[in-house]
């Protein structure tokens, strides 16, 4: 399918930083196969406006408006190496794939799939359930059963970058503040190695359901108190 046929959804809810895009694109150059899996959804009864995929969809876009067929080995080789992958069959399936896809600007039939035929509010529950992350991760599994890097795939966030995180800075002690230059709500923000995170998980899980949980009730108090 043409990417010129496929139109993004305005009301997408979710949008990606430029980090969290780069570890997307990361991750469809090292394992394009997996897009056969998770389809980008369209509905054809809408001037085929995508339901679901539109952070992949704009991924392959740049994909094929930033690499060549010279420079898409490159691209897929630093992509392993951010993933800690090295697999020389992987590596010929991507630059195989992609190379076509630069050169036709089109997408596997078996990348996408037609939403015609879902009721509008079957539509409206498939874009906010594709966007959903339900549950937790289990860290120590992770840790000890799992040969990733944690932050190249985002399942851990260890950056510093202040205004990535969309924090405040109030550090200026020569300016004068009033009450409504600060949000009723204040974030508290702490640092731990991998090891201390999931000490102090385990230890918040003996008191409630999730961390979360386990905080309100040591202080004795209730959710948005």
């Amino acid at each position: 399918m043409k990417l010129k046929d496929l139109k993004t959804n305005a009301q997408n809810p979710r949008y990606l930083t430029e980090a969290d895009f780069q570890k997307l694109l990361n991750k469809l150059l090292t394992f394009p196969r997996l897009l056969e899996k998770n389809k980008i959804t369209f509905d054809s009864e809408q001037g085929n406006t995508i339901l679901g995929g539109n952070m992949r969809f704009k991924a392959l876009n740049y994909i094929c408006d930033t690499y060549t067929r010279e420079s898409i080995f490159d691209a897929v080789k630093t992509a392993q190496n951010s993933l800690n992958v090295d697999n020389a069959d992987l590596m010929e399936e991507s630059v195989t794939v992609f190379t076509q896809m630069i050169e036709k600007r089109s997408l596997p039939e078996n990348w996408v799939q037609d939403a015609k035929g879902l009721s509008e509010e079957e539509k409206n529950a498939f874009v906010i359930i594709d966007n959903v992350s339900d549950g937790d991760w289990d860290f120590d599994v992770l840790a000890n059963g799992w040969d990733i890097e944690l932050s190249e795939w985002g399942l851990v966030d260890w950056s510093n970058d202040t205004e990535q995180q969309n924090e405040q800075d109030y550090s200026d002690k020569n300016n004068e503040y009033g009450e409504d230059d600060f949000n009723d709500l204040a974030i508290l923000k702490l640092e731990f190695t991998l090891e201390d995170y999931e000490l102090v998980k385990s230890e918040l899980l003996k008191h409630g359901q999730t961390p979360e949980d386990a905080i309100f009730k040591l202080l004795n108090l209730k959710p948005n108190e």
